[in-house]
């Protein structure tokens, strides 16, 4: 354990597993910090989202304790100092202090620390250290502590007990910060008695206080002192980057490159990551392919200890390949930079000829604010000429991919292509105006856009300008998850809670409230917190199904891809679960309801025995639950729906690791007795959550956002008017404010209550069949509910409760019920009202006003 700064405790431990795309992974924390148990880490848990973390990495975390054990949280890399932050471990000079009997000491280093080294880490076995020798070490930082490897015995030029003297002292008076008197000890020590510590901690005083010219000088009289020395010239060579000096910095390198490799010093790795910095620095287009050549020499050297360069190193070499490849790679990244957009992910395509793709955090407020962008996007550099719908797709499903895992936005990609044609200008526009397809919004650039960076920003909003204020972010019909998904604070905590205790329980709510974006969100949120969910929308079966075998072979698939995503488990033997990857391949004597229980029951059993924390749970989350069973208009249920819904009950009795979610209409599945004369196996079985329309704030956060990354600005009292007209229902508030937007195309615009007002009859006669679909719900499987809302509306949207309760008198109560769970009536001092106002005029226009007709 160790604490930081800011005194929280924080513990040790090493990546086992992480998937940077998956966005999740688990840590193995050291031994003797109380932990027996593998550690969840996901996208969230990461101090800095963008962090990439791999296998073997070490790191510092806190944990956060949850409901099913322990989560990492505020996770980051274990750093000894700055710079093993960024690059390979320091080299440092020392002193052996004593021997062990073991083959194994102790250096004291220049800055009064310990690290232990062993005769299995020397440069060169045959050179054995006694103590009182002067050595060149590597050191990293482990459990127990610093570690020296790499260390080799060090040749003098004088007696070491005079250096020691003027070193002791010259160090004593800096440690004091009597800066004049530690430069004549230390000129006095460099004239009588050099040695290779004395003068680098020299040069390495006058660096911290800036002093770089001085410190240069001392290198350059230590390097004559001691010409075989590597580490005077690499830390010279640096010094000199640091000036601008890039040339006698990469003269000094080599040199100490070409020692490390003749004199055996060790330190090999460094210099070559110091080397391809310094050429990646330069930007030249030779200076980069030296920095890939010497960045690939380093990786050799790194993957024959089974270790990797470390992370901005790894970026640099696969930014730099990028750059060489293709002008319009390099352009990219220049354009980027001359943005300020921070690189934090950069590959090349799978066909390396056809182009590169980026992920870049902007901490720009007036953009993300502007344009409703977020932290990370992804843009992708095509170095084709032609850029196909294939090529569309497959960077639809890399920013989908990116999005999962909770680094990028969804909603925002840029591309960079050689020209912009009129069919591929013709696609995105079409794209950008898909109301039924919740795809990101390509941004396109072509070359000419990105050539000159002193423009670069007033082009990036130009063409922001251009292409994203034509969206209509209102308009989408299918179910969000992510930033596209606003509130819902009350029941997503009552599903987490659900899924904690497994509780089953039922969503139920109005087609288009929500149910189906909040069983999303909560399979998103369940993935970051390591349970295994399976998810099924039940309206997408197809036509031709109508036996749960179907169902079985679906879940059981689904298991198998999410079991696959994790790092324990590889081996579990399936009967079901991917056997077959298609439906039609089972053969028909298999007994497919027992392969499932066989798959389920072992997988239970073994995820129970996993040591990992949080434990994982099995989640089921079954959408449209009302298409498994019959209805009253004659239409049979599943086969085997019944055995399906008391298997499912039986499980979640029986194991606590199962729990199964399900979203309808209303609670009617669940309240039924009998069905067919069959007693219902999930009667009373569900605890009921009735889906609620958005909160004032909740519905005006949806409408800020959305608009804001449209080019629309809501005054508050626009806002009001929104949320009195539709109730706050989710879908009725988006698409009133898609119908504004069409109508007042010119952005940007500031919306107020006159325009929504002007445009609400107009409204109603065009969009009239988001509300008939309601009243054929209504009037095919609740008749009920349908004469209660057509009274209401009668009478100006509200009666006394009375006066309701004659209305259909055998099912009135359960009906009313019913309603004000979907929260369409309220009841307020005995008075019942409809609380979405665009639904009473509609009601009044179809059943009022038609009927006077």
């Amino acid at each position: 354990m160790s604490k930081e700064a800011t005194g929280r405790t924080f513990f040790r431990g090493t990546v086992k597993s992480f998937d940077d795309q998956g966005g999740y992974g688990y840590i193995q924390a050291d031994a003797g910090q109380g932990f027996n148990d593998l550690l969840l880490v996901h996208r969230q848990s990461l101090r800095r989202r963008s962090l990439q973390l791999t296998s073997g990495k070490r790191v510092l975390f806190t944990t956060a304790l949850v409901p099913r054990g322990l989560l990492a949280t505020d996770v980051h890399e274990e750093v000894v100092n700055a710079l093993a932050a960024e690059g390979p471990p320091t080299a440092v000079v020392g002193t052996v202090k004593r021997i062990n009997a073991n083959s194994s000491g102790f250096i004291r280093l220049v800055d009064g620390k310990e690290a232990y080294f062993h005769f299995s880490y020397l440069n060169d076995s045959k050179r054995i250290p006694k103590v009182g020798d002067q050595v060149i070490c590597r050191v990293v930082s482990t459990a127990k502590g610093l570690q020296a490897q790499d260390v080799a015995v060090e040749d003098v030029a004088s007696s070491t007990s005079s250096a020691d003297n003027w070193l002791a002292q010259a160090m004593l008076a800096r440690d004091n910060k009597e800066y004049d008197t530690a430069v004549m000890l230390f000129e006095k020590g460099m004239r009588h008695s050099p040695t290779l510590q004395l003068a680098m901690s020299y040069a390495a005083m006058e660096k911290d206080r800036n002093r770089k010219p001085a410190a240069m000088r001392i290198y350059e009289e230590g390097i004559k002192l001691f010409p075989r020395n590597a580490k005077l010239r690499e830390d010279a060579g640096m010094l000199a980057a640091s000036l601008g000096e890039y040339p006698k910095a990469l003269q000094l390198l080599e040199e100490a490159l070409e020692l490390c490799r003749k004199m055996r010093q060790g330190g090999e790795k460094g210099v070559l990551i110091y080397l391809a910095r310094i050429h990646y620095q330069m930007e030249t287009p030779d200076s980069l392919k030296q920095s890939v050549s010497y960045y690939q020499a380093a990786q050799h050297l790194f993957s024959r200890g089974r270790t990797r360069l470390p992370e901005s190193d790894n970026l640099a070499l696969n930014t730099a390949q990028i750059r060489i490849q293709h002008n319009r790679g390099s352009l990219a990244v220049r354009f980027l930079k001359s943005l300020k957009f921070e690189i934090v992910r950069a590959r090349p395509l799978d066909q390396t000829t056809e182009g590169a793709e980026f992920v870049v955090q902007i901490r720009d407020p007036e953009l993300q604010e502007g344009y409703g962008l977020a932290g990370h996007f992804v843009v992708r550099c095509m170095f084709k000429a032609t850029v196909t719908l294939a090529d569309l797709a497959a960077f639809d499903q890399s920013v989908a991919a990116w999005a999962r895992s909770g680094l990028a936005d969804e909603q925002v990609a840029l591309l960079f292509v050689s020209s912009l044609p009129e069919d591929l200008e013709r696609i995105l526009s079409t794209r950008m105006e898909d109301r039924k397809r919740m795809l990101p919004a390509v941004v396109p650039f072509s070359q000419a856009q990105i050539e000159n960076p002193n423009e670069s920003r007033g082009i990036l909003r130009s063409v922001l300008d251009r292409w994203l204020y034509r969206r209509d972010l209102f308009a989408g019909n299918n179910p969000v998850v992510g930033r596209r998904f606003f509130g819902r604070g009350k029941p997503l905590a009552e599903l987490r809670e659900a899924i904690s205790t497994s509780s089953p329980t039922g969503i139920f709510g109005l087609r288009k409230v929500g149910k189906t974006s909040l069983l999303q969100e909560t399979q998103r949120r369940s993935n970051e917190a390591g349970d295994i969910v399976a998810f099924i929308d039940l309206s997408r079966v197809p036509a031709d199904i109508s036996d749960t075998d179907w169902l079985y072979w679906r879940l059981a698939t689904i298991l198998k891809q999410e079991i696959d995503k994790k790092s324990f488990l590889r081996e579990f033997s399936w009967r079901l679960g991917g056997a077959f990857g298609d439906f039609l391949e089972i053969p028909k004597n298999l007994k497919v309801a027992s392969a499932f229980d066989s798959d389920l029951t072992r997988l239970l059993r073994e995820l129970d025995a996993v040591p990992v924390s949080p434990k994982p749970k099995i989640v089921f989350l079954l959408d449209e639950i009302e298409r498994l069973v019959p209805t009253s208009q004659g239409k049979s249920g599943f086969v085997g729906f019944f055995d399906f819904l008391s298997y499912i009950r039986g499980v979640s009795q029986e194991s606590d690791n199962f729990v199964v979610i399900i979203t309808g209409a209303n609670a009617s599945l669940a309240e039924a007795a009998q069905f067919n004369g069959q007693d219902n196996p999930i009667f009373n079985f569900f605890r009921e959550v009735y889906l609620q329309f958005l909160e004032p704030a909740e519905c005006e956060l949806m409408i800020r956002n959305l608009g804001r990354g449209m080019g629309l600005t809501f005054s508050s009292r626009a806002l009001d008017c929104i949320y009195a007209l539709t109730g706050g229902h989710p879908f009725f508030a988006r698409q009133l404010c898609s119908f504004v937007a069409e109508r007042y195309s010119q952005r940007p615009l500031d919306v107020d209550d006159n325009k929504v007002q002007s445009l609400v009859d107009h409204y109603l006669d065009i969009r009239f069949r988001d509300f008939e679909e309601i009243v054929e719900r209504f009037n095919r499987d609740f008749n009920d509910e349908l004469e209660i809302c057509v009274k209401l509306a009668r009478n100006n949207g509200r009666l006394p409760l009375p006066e309701l309760t004659g209305t259909a008198a055998a099912g009135a109560g359960s009906a009313i019920k019913h309603l004000i769970g979907y929260q369409i009536v309220q009841v307020r001092d005995g008075v019942a009202f409809l609380t979405i106002d665009l639904l009473t005029r509609w009601l009044r226009k179809r059943y009022v006003f038609d009927e006077k007709e």
